[in-house]
């Protein structure tokens, strides 16, 4: 498993992988929302991260998510000690 990892670019590759966006310029405020990927999307994008960073992440966590910097506090704190998340 990585012991550092990269949010953005995680992103960019899930989002690629399960709907076939090429997303640039993404920042810690970009809204996911507004990238427009419907709600099947968004939950693929979900098991990816989970399958890729050997997590779980809560329904109720998840509700909290609006920007990737969201995403990234929420995957820092359920990642196993060791791990190092950037964005």
């Amino acid at each position: 498993m990585a012991s550092n990892v990269n949010m953005i670019s995680l992103f960019q590759a899930a989002a690629l992988e399960v709907n076939g966006k090429k997303l640039d310029g993404l920042t810690a405020s970009t809204v996911i929302s507004k990238l427009g990927m419907d709600s099947v999307a968004v939950m693929e994008l979900v098991s990816y991260f989970e399958e890729k960073l050997s997590i779980r992440m809560p329904d109720e966590d998840l509700a909290q998510v609006q920007t990737l910097g969201d995403l990234h506090n929420l995957v820092k704190r359920l990642v196993p000690a060791g791990t190092e998340v950037t964005l």
